[in-house]
């Protein structure tokens, strides 16, 4: 949302908006402060627009073009650091259970210890490499193709063979 060069009442609604998907779903939780030039080029005005300077919430900083900054304590901003590594991590843990499943595996937990030993082996052999640099689809073709007894095989299910199938 771009909120840049917007003056007065519309600028505080669309401040409004960004607090909605921000999640501060009250409005008493944010403060809107102004900056304003003085005759000291190092030195600025803040003035208060919208809430108290007595609260711990976020703060909106209207620059002197209109520009809007956001402004939040340094453990929200680790909180929200944490909470996207997290998110990361668990996306990498469903497309690796996808993957696996696609690939019809005998017992699934078994498929997933080989996988987690070769990321293991991956990472070690390459310092500079990180977990979600890893290309699942290619681990777990790799683990077919070095452990094809961890994995049904459509003849075994009664399909005729097919060598694009295998």
């Amino acid at each position: 949302m771009q909120l840049e060069n917007i003056n007065g009442n519309n600028l505080l609604q669309n401040i409004d908006k960004v607090a909605d998907e921000l999640g501060i779903i009250n409005r008493d939780n944010i403060v809107v402060v102004k900056i304003n030039k003085t005759d000291d080029p190092n030195k600025k005005i803040l003035e208060l627009v919208k809430g108290s300077w007595d609260t711990n919430a976020p703060w909106f900083v209207i620059g002197e073009d209109d520009k809007v900054f956001f402004l939040s304590s340094i453990e929200s901003i680790l909180e929200l650091i944490n909470s996207i590594k997290k998110t990361k991590y668990e996306n990498f843990n469903l497309k690796l259970e996808k993957a696996i499943l696609e690939n019809l595996p005998i017992d699934f937990n078994d498929v997933w210890v080989v996988a987690m030993q070769e990321i293991q082996n991956r990472l070690a052999k390459s310092k500079d490499k990180h977990l979600l640099d890893i290309d699942i689809k290619s681990l777990i073709k790799d683990i077919k193709k070095n452990y094809p007894n961890l994995f049904l095989k459509l003849k075994d299910l009664g399909f005729p063979p097919n060598n694009n199938l295998q």
